[in-house]
């Protein structure tokens, strides 16, 4: 395809005398979430503008025969431009002949944003699709209480920071809190995609994901407070969530509830990357060992795919349990151990905010965003789901 991100597409808008394709290209220009490249033609200066397009819209008139000759000769010209052709109304004999000269798809006037919205997700669906998925990072407490949702937050944000797209998705439906870490309050959340579960796609999850100016973007859990018992999704459900937002994404920060629900097996068994947050108390170690256990069962090579996070981390009040031990204990490397700095952990939890920048916790966050190793095999959302159905 012709567009150079996920999120940037190039499209030509395209009717008789070129300016309905100029109100089209206005309504483009307006679309959230996408940096659109629009040019205008008429149909006889059509296939001039027709070089590197994701998206082509072509207006019809009454007549169509002379829109739809567009249609055909811009589909010769390219088999990966995305064409939509634009009728007047939803006249069967339109959309059979619309589907014969070469458009994707046909849409009726009067267009909305939202259905151009659509249009340009699908296209960009297509072109992630081609360029492959994005991995999956999935942050995980065994024990609850060791900063694993901080973690996961400021995790993210510095991802953000040094990747293209990035994506948070809060798995913890009895209390996830991320989207309060970042200090924002959706209004829709992980228990409005579950719940509307039958129509799951692309458009949905997009609809209740959240962009931050930032460019972070993130699919809360609903937590609690709503009066409303927690929806958890099921593994099939969470896999299917996955799949769309990793496909969305270069990458997806997944933050876990501490118990072993569907949902966090779906996770961990889907995830490129692995990190198991723990402070160095008896409990949290066992109960990390426990989940390196299970892990180990399921058939992931734990030795590459999962790196312990030793949280709260205070080298002089640590003599009983070194690092060294912890890394024995697992049969994991230790990625990173996060200094205990719980006066700028608790300023950001209270503030509902990221760490200050250039903090001792912050700037060791941070340093996790380069691997230590190489990167593990992506693809294992897939792999997970023949997991589930075997």
């Amino acid at each position: 395809m012709g567009g150079t991100a996920p999120g940037s597409l190039r499209v030509l808008c395209v009717s008789r005398d070129g300016s309905a394709a100029a109100g089209v290209a206005a309504m483009l220009a307006s679309v959230p979430d996408f940096v659109i490249a629009t040019r205008t033609a008429g149909y006889r200066e059509a296939l001039r503008g027709a070089r590197n397009l994701d998206l082509a819209i072509v207006l019809l008139d009454d007549d169509p025969s002379a829109g739809l000759d567009v249609i055909e000769k811009l589909r010769r010209g390219s088999s990966a431009t995305h064409l939509v052709a634009v009728a007047p109304d939803d006249d069967p004999d339109t959309i059979v002949r619309t589907v014969r000269a070469g458009a994707d798809e046909q849409l009726a006037l009067p267009l909305s944003q939202h259905d151009l919205f659509k249009v340009c997700i699908k296209v960009a669906e297509a072109y992630r699709d081609d360029a492959g998925r994005g991995e999956v990072w999935v942050i995980h407490g065994p024990k609850g209480g060791v900063g694993a949702t901080t973690v996961a937050v400021n995790l993210a944000v510095a991802l953000q920071a040094a990747r293209r797209e990035v994506a948070l998705l809060d798995l913890d439906v009895y209390s996830g809190d991320a989207a309060f870490f970042l200090n924002v309050q959706p209004t829709n959340t992980l228990r409005d995609v579950v719940a509307s579960y039958e129509r799951l796609d692309a458009v949905l999850v997009e609809g209740a994901t959240m962009r931050l100016p930032s460019g972070l973007s993130i699919l809360a859990s609903p937590g609690t407070g709503r009066g409303e018992p927690p929806l958890e999704p099921t593994m099939e459900q969470a896999i299917d969530v996955l799949e769309l937002v990793s496909g969305m994404h270069d990458l997806t920060v997944v933050n876990t509830p501490r118990i072993l629900s569907a949902a966090t097996r779906a996770a961990l068994l889907g995830a490129d990357r692995i990190l198991l947050v723990t402070d160095l108390t008896v409990p949290a170690l066992r109960s990390c060992a426990r989940t390196v256990d299970w892990l180990a069962g399921e058939g992931i090579d734990t030795a590459k795919t999962v790196e312990v996070v030793v949280n709260r981390y205070n080298a002089r009040s640590s003599a009983e349990i070194s690092i060294a031990d912890v890394a024995r204990m697992m049969r994991s490397p230790v990625r990173a151990s996060l200094p205990c700095d719980d006066a700028a952990a608790l300023a950001a939890a209270n503030a509902g905010r990221p760490l200050a920048d250039d903090t001792p916790l912050q700037r060791a966050i941070a340093e996790i965003v380069s691997p230590g190793r190489p990167p593990a095999e992506t693809g294992r959302i897939k792999r997970a789901r023949a997991t589930v159905f075997q």
